[in-house]
């Protein structure tokens, strides 16, 4: 499968401006693209074996001079990753490298997505060395991201970070900077996928008894109040759940405070 732009002078008909033409070359290459991730999700870790086929043309998309090309190229790489899982290892030098130049892409979308895939990187690899190498810098370039004005891309740097303290690296991310920050970003308005990562990792960390979430109770609990109300697809049922049973466990801490909120209340039993 080549994944190369395609030849627009073999076109058999003439009368197709340039413009038409790179616009169904681009076409054909998403759809190409989409099948790379259909299949990446149904491989699983057999997919690496693909990926190898794929990796040049794809990073080579992902480091173009056209926005929409990097941007679609990393959300694409994002998906294999996930796809691939632990997988994903031998390739995680390469990985770093490209995804730390969309981090500061000048585009929106290429720069959410880069957040989104590097996340899942550092989640997914089995690369201690390499992670390590990079994961101080990751967390130097997503403060900008959770500060500013897109929406979409202060979710997936919320995500990307919770990850980070997710992983067996979390010593190295410093709480009392980052939780208030994360939590400075909820509820998130887009991307409601990232919200499992998000509330796994401040379940953990409620769990863990972290003060200085401990601390942000009254700003957390208006925000519980939201996601856990309409609509319901912000949640999965699993991180519902998750959410649900650490409502209970603040209302066993703080009755008063969780009562002053009616969707909470609806869910302590």
């Amino acid at each position: 499968l080549d994944l190369g732009p395609l030849d627009s002078s073999s076109s058999p008909d003439e009368d197709i401006s340039p413009i038409e033409s790179s616009e169904y070359d681009w076409l054909v290459i998403d759809t190409a693209l989409d099948i790379l991730v259909s299949l990446s999700g149904a491989l699983g870790p057999q997919f690496a074996e693909f990926y190898k086929l794929v990796e040049k043309p794809l990073m080579r998309f992902a480091s173009g001079s056209e926005p929409y090309e990097r941007s679609t190229a990393v959300g694409v790489i994002a998906e294999c990753i996930r796809g691939m899982g632990s997988a994903c290892t031998p390739f995680t030098s390469s990985l770093f490298k490209i995804l730390m130049k969309r981090l500061d892409d000048e585009d929106p979308g290429a720069k959410s997505n880069a957040a989104f895939a590097v996340g899942l990187l550092i989640q997914e690899s089995g690369d201690d060395k390499e992670i390590g190498k990079y994961f101080g810098q990751v967390l130097s370039k997503l403060e900008p991201l959770l500060s500013g004005e897109e929406a979409r891309m202060k979710d997936n740097a919320a995500g990307c970070v919770s990850r980070m303290i997710l992983s067996r690296f979390h010593d190295k991310v410093p709480l009392d900077m980052v939780i208030p920050a994360l939590v400075g970003v909820l509820p998130l308005k887009e991307d409601w996928e990232e919200n499992e990562p998000v509330w796994e990792c401040l379940v953990r960390l409620y769990s863990n008894s972290n003060p200085t979430l401990l601390s942000l109770t009254p700003k957390l609990l208006p925000i519980m109040n939201e996601v856990l109300g309409p609509p319901e697809k912000q949640l999965s049922e699993k991180t519902r759940g998750e959410v649900v049973e650490m409502v209970r466990f603040l209302y066993g801490k703080e009755p008063g405070m969780v009562r002053e909120f009616g969707v909470l209340m609806g869910v302590v039993g």
